[in-house]
């Protein structure tokens, strides 16, 4: 099992009441399976064109073995790619907070 830390941030709001109610306060230990990688536009502010970030999805996150959510995608950080690559199923452990996603 690999291990890495973040920050979740939560944008489905059915899903969003659920893991909000676990709290931002706290640092929680999930795990959750590779899945896949992509790709998000993120907009600059004064820039003539968008700028595409990448992103990793994972599936099945658990807490404890206990199913939270199927899927989140989070920003490919640093943590992630000091993992290696990484095999789809391939079970990874991270600490994170839950975050709601700000507008």
């Amino acid at each position: 099992m690999m291990k890495a830390w973040g920050k979740m941030t939560i944008h489905d709001s059915n899903v969003r009441e659920k893991l909000l109610q676990l709290g931002s306060q706290k640092r929680y230990n999930f795990t959750a399976e590779y899945a896949r990688c992509g790709y998000k536009v993120t907009y600059r502010r004064g820039l003539d064109r968008d700028k595409l970030a990448p992103t990793i999805m994972f599936k099945n996150v658990k807490i404890n073995n206990n199913l939270v959510i199927d899927h989140l995608w989070f920003n490919y950080t640093k943590g992630f790619a000091e993992l290696g690559k990484l095999i789809v199923g391939d079970v990874i452990s991270f600490n994170a907070r839950v975050a709601s996603m700000r507008n």
